[in-house]
């Protein structure tokens, strides 16, 4: 009985702890992120990041990789190309294999928290299986999910600040800049973010011997976005045709603040959906949980159950 008071006071409190800490540690980094200085051009793209979800048990990920775990868990090549794509987007120090032999390690362990736990609740055999099965599919799951939305918020980012650069970019070819120094111009704003750390990279490319079209197929492949892919289609279309690349630009800027306004009303109009989800797994059972459990416990108290079951 004390196990089961013990459960039930301990799904309130993660409950409620849990959603509080999520976002509150999202505010920081959101908040860190905007304070960081940007690197200069000469050093382009900025250093692969490692998430704290893998550096956390690197040790072991890296003991499974080099046995083959990692090569053994991802070895659909359709799945491990998306996965790189993903990693690249994000700007991830990591490898499929990284990410495979990780998906490992957190799933054992998990997997196992999950049994110690249900053992030590005093749960049932089949709660034991349950919660082991539970605790191993959140482990496999959650280093994907996290380069999923580090790769997503990333890209989001760079679309976000498309629309301005081609506008600045623009502008500065107006003004007697070529298209090169236009780009540098860009680059060397202090609000340069992800993108301009894309066209930093950009510039070093064309600079050791890529062509501008090159260059800009291979950052949109970098970006995995198709408004991106779409304006280096048409500036690749517009110096093949001798069109001047200022209209170009002026064109494909309207283009990308229209495809920016339309990501943010699919966005809003999935918000209610994507709503369901927390309001299941967070608010609803911490509801039950409160108002059910001092009826319960008044009912053990009392003897009611007893009588109940006989």
């Amino acid at each position: 009985m004390e196990a089961q008071t013990f459960l039930l006071y301990a799904g309130v409190f993660l409950a409620v702890i849990l959603p509080v800490i999520f976002f509150q540690v999202r505010a920081e980094k959101a908040e860190e992120s905007k304070g960081v200085s940007p690197k200069p051009l000469e050093e382009g793209r900025p250093d692969p990041v490692v998430p704290g979800v893998f550096k956390a048990v690197r040790g072991a990920a890296n003991a499974l990789e080099a046995a083959g775990a990692g090569a053994w868990a991802g070895q659909d090549p359709a799945k491990i190309a998306k996965l790189q794509l993903q990693i690249t987007i994000a700007n991830l120090s990591l490898t499929p294999d990284n990410v495979a032999a990780t998906q490992c390690v957190y799933a054992g362990a998990l997997a196992i928290l999950g049994l110690g736990g249900a053992l030590l609740g005093g749960l049932g055999a089949g709660w034991v299986g349950i919660c082991a099965v539970a605790g191993a599919f959140i482990g496999w799951v959650l280093p994907g999910t996290v380069v999923d939305g580090l790769a997503d918020r990333r890209r989001t980012e760079m679309i976000r600040n498309l629309p301005f650069a081609i506008d600045l970019i623009g502008s500065a070819m107006r003004a007697g800049l070529d298209f090169g120094a236009a780009v540098r111009y860009y680059v060397g704003t202090e609000s340069r973010g992800a993108l301009g750390a894309e066209f930093a990279m950009m510039m070093k490319q064309n600079e050791l011997g890529k062509t501008r079209i090159e260059a800009l197929m291979m950052m949109a492949a970098r970006i995995g976005s198709k408004e991106f892919t779409s304006f280096v289609g048409a500036v690749a279309h517009g110096t093949e045709v001798g069109a001047s690349i200022t209209d170009t630009l002026d064109i494909q800027g309207e283009e990308m603040r229209r495809a920016r306004f339309n990501l943010a009303e699919r966005k809003a109009a999935r918000a209610p959906s994507l709503m369901i989800l927390p309001m299941a797994v967070f608010i609803m059972p911490a509801v039950f949980v409160i108002v059910f459990t001092p009826v319960y416990l008044r009912v053990v108290a009392s003897g009611m159950s007893n009588i109940m079951g006989q």
